[in-house]
């Protein structure tokens, strides 16, 4: 589930059909992106310049669980267990402290500027939507010492 840059609380949150409950007298509860990523993964676009009272809105779902929605004396909670995953431009702002501690692995991706090595992406990139299955295949043996090295690695961890 992706939160998007400008996404509103009640997006985020859900919120409930104030007109249904008054009207019916039956909490109707819209669910947001909370709802729909619980079990599952929470993408947030833009993290670092997601505005603070959303990142504490997400933050405190995030460890209790559970999503709590209330509008107008009614009030909703919803299973709320998802991993978060983020991209941000360090450029473009830092990330809270809070927020940064949310994040179990941070990794940097920078461009690559040699001509060769660009050059090789794109043609791996082609080959790839060509024939997925034959490149698959093509790989295999570099792929398989990469497995292997990070099964090494896994054994050497403490337990």
């Amino acid at each position: 589930v992706e939160l998007p840059l400008g996404a509103t609380e009640d997006r985020i949150c859900g919120t409930i059909d104030i007109e249904k409950a008054l009207t019916e007298g039956v909490k109707a509860f819209e669910p947001g992106l909370l709802a729909k990523a619980n079990r599952g993964i929470l993408y947030v676009d833009e993290v670092n310049l997601l505005d603070d009272s959303l990142v504490d809105v997400v933050l405190d779902s995030s460890a209790s669980g559970i999503n709590t929605v209330e509008r107008e004396g009614i009030s909703i909670a919803h299973p709320a267990k998802f991993i978060m995953i983020g991209s941000g431009n360090p450029a473009e702002g830092e990330l809270r402290p809070q927020l940064l501690d949310r994040f179990g692995m941070s990794v940097q991706v920078r461009t690559l500027m040699d001509v060769a090595q660009r050059t090789q992406l794109v043609l791996d990139r082609m080959a790839f939507e060509t024939d997925p299955e034959g490149f698959i295949e093509s790989t295999k043996p570099e792929q398989e010492v990469l497995t292997a090295k990070l099964v090494a690695a896994r054994e050497r961890l403490p337990k």
